[in-house]
């Protein structure tokens, strides 16, 4: 077929080939980047999962996030194989981008819809940056999974039980990502008008009723405590505290400064409603905005950036993108127009992540170092007085706490088990040692991290040596 009768009245980019094209580009990078930079992205809770499964022996779920297992099966298989440290963080590293890809597969190539690929591979880049450096955040590869839930909502090409079957156990695993997850969800699965198919709406009842029973009986202290918190902010902040001029100028600046293609998106979309007086789609967009703004600053009110920031602001990116796919007006002009910009948003947060990653990788080679002079000075279990400052300046200013025993105990184990070390900080040189081990094993265990000295892993091998001063 010439080139020329490829091209559409939009042009190239919105060619079905330019597309396909482009969606596969971005899971190569994706892939690429999570191997190479695999040691940078077991950064804190990603380092935890992993030592737990490590210890183990296999896969470790916390808190009812069953998805969890889908990120964590390729780690799993390596580390029952018998595989190398190194194989198997590189494993976990790629975990979410398997998830990513076999839902990408499912809606590109089962369900035949190509915007819906798109929209995965959006999912994925729009509006994260840090965060890309501990990827476990369980929304991170729920979201796909939302997409998959709505193409299969606009889609016949499967027969009725399967499809029902399939949706009910994406529904699932969605919902069981995080609270934020099961807001966005249920507003989305809403908003598509699950409501004009009868079969699949009382499924997705029955779903999120058997769902939230069982997480309420299941609920951790964690999410007691973070459920609690949005009380006792409501009664002692009370709602006009939300929208005081302060604040909200204080969210704009950091909304332009860090995810202007968030915000780029969302505008766009609205403007294109407004000019078309399409009120519905633009009540949703804002008003699950607004849903989603109320319900982060009660549940974490803290402004300055960071990975955990850009975890709590994820949902935000996820709705600006499914959206204007799920709710865009056929006879609306724009659309082409809007998957340029998000096409062009993507290649930027793939840039963005080779900017960041000199902060992350120089973190890194620090840790290793003070593991090769731990080896050198014969110690397994060492105290780290000196610590450097790692600030990546360049987009938010996100400071990296230097050091993290968890991580430190799975590179040490990269050069085999009797090579493993524990290293943590040591923030009072005139401390009792004694009580710091006990305080330090009592802390470790409240907060069911493995205690490596203790553990039946052959990647381990540490004897609880006392705590000595690393030089």
């Amino acid at each position: 077929m010439p080139l020329g009768e490829r091209r559409t009245r939009d042009g190239w980019w919105n060619t079905d080939r330019a597309t396909d094209l482009f969606c596969w580009g971005a899971l190569a990078f994706m892939a690429w980047f999570a191997v190479h930079f695999a040691a940078e992205r077991i950064l804190n809770d990603a380092s935890y999962f992993l030592l737990c499964m490590v210890d183990r022996g296999g896969f470790f779920v916390n808190q009812g996030r069953w998805i969890m297992p889908l990120s964590q099966w390729s780690a799993v298989i390596g580390i029952k194989a018998g595989m190398s440290m190194t194989t198997v963080i590189t494993l976990y590293s790629l975990g979410s981008v398997m998830v990513v890809t076999c839902a990408y597969l499912f809606v590109r190539y089962a369900l035949k819809d190509r915007q819906a690929g798109l929209v995965v591979i959006g999912t994925q880049l729009v509006g994260v940056g840090h965060a890309v450096f501990c990827p476990v955040f369980e929304f991170y590869y729920a979201a796909p999974l939302l997409v998959a839930c709505l193409a299969l909502l606009k889609s016949t090409r499967l027969a009725p039980l399967p499809r029902t079957v399939i949706f009910a156990v994406l529904l699932f695993l969605v919902l069981s990502a995080h609270f934020l997850a099961m807001i966005v969800t249920v507003m989305a699965v809403a908003a598509a008008g699950i409501h004009r198919e009868r079969r699949i709406a009382l499924v997705a009842l029955a779903v999120l009723a058997m769902h939230t029973i069982i997480r309420v009986n299941v609920l951790s202290a964690y999410e007691l405590r973070a459920i609690s918190s949005l009380w006792i902010r409501l009664e002692g902040l009370g709602w006009a505290w939300l929208f005081r001029p302060g604040r909200l100028i204080g969210h704009l600046e950091h909304a332009v400064s860090v995810y202007p293609d968030v915000i780029f998106l969302s505008v766009l979309f609205a403007t294109a409603l407004v000019k078309a007086r399409r009120w519905y789609p633009l009540v949703v967009l804002v008003g699950g905005l607004f849903v989603l703004y109320v319900l982060q600053s009660f549940y974490f009110p803290d402004g300055t950036h960071s990975v955990y920031r850009e975890f709590v602001d994820f949902p935000f990116a996820v709705w600006v993108v499914i959206v204007p796919w799920a709710l865009w007006p056929q006879e609306l002009v724009g659309a082409a127009r809007w998957r340029r910009v998000l096409c062009i948003a993507l290649a930027f947060r793939c840039l963005l992540w080779i900017v960041l990653s000199p902060t992350y990788v120089d973190r890194v080679d620090w840790m290793r170092d003070r593991i090769a002079a731990a080896h050198d000075q014969g110690i397994r279990r060492g105290l780290v007085a000196k610590l450097p400052t790692f600030i990546a300046h360049c987009w938010g200013r996100v400071e990296v706490a230097p050091l993290n025993a968890m991580e430190v105990m799975l590179f040490s184990a990269e050069q085999g088990p009797q090579h493993t070390v524990a290293l943590v900080p040591m923030h009072d040189p005139s401390m009792d040692r004694h009580t710091f081990e006990m305080e330090f094993e009592e802390k470790l265990r409240a907060e069911n991290v493995p205690l490596i000295w203790n553990s039946p892993s052959p990647y381990f091998d540490l004897p609880p040596e006392p705590f000595r001063v690393l030089r």
